[in-house]
């Protein structure tokens, strides 16, 4: 068995899997677009919105895990906002300071570790996702 057809990976019906890949490019466009607004002042960044694309990434990559499996389709759930906040990194960046503040091999990117930091923690919260959803659907087949 190739690695491209594993259930576990890419999850057992490939529509589905495309379904929840476009959930998270949803959730990673939508984040993209609130810290990109609130990084650039235009209008107030409020903490209690930050929690809501989260929710709705951990909520995607749990059922699709339920209903689908796919380990690599339920981390890219929740990482396309780890990649959202950086982005709007980037282009707050590029439009203060211009190109040279990410081009520059002597300032660097300010903040790397952070974003690094939060990629990580959230590939792990989409693992813990798949395992909760994986583990809740065989249980129920299990018992029922």
């Amino acid at each position: 068995m190739s690695v491209k057809d594993s259930s576990i990976l890419f999850g057992r019906d490939r529509h589905r899997s495309r379904q929840f890949l476009s959930l998270a490019a949803a959730v990673c466009f939508g984040s993209l677009a609130f810290y990109g607004v609130a990084s650039i002042d235009a209008v107030p960044f409020l903490w209690q919105l930050v929690y809501v694309p989260v929710l709705i990434a951990v909520g995607g990559a749990v059922v699709n895990a339920y209903l689908n499996d796919g380990l690599f389709v339920s981390a890219l759930n929740t990482a396309g906002i780890a990649l959202a906040v950086v982005l709007a990194h980037v282009i707050t960046a590029v439009l203060t300071r211009g190109l040279s503040a990410i081009l520059s091999p002597f300032t660097g990117f300010p903040g790397g570790g952070f974003y690094l930091s939060l990629t990580v923690v959230l590939l792990g919260v989409g693992a813990v996702a798949f395992v909760i959803g994986a583990g809740t659907r065989r249980i129920v087949t299990f018992l029922g």
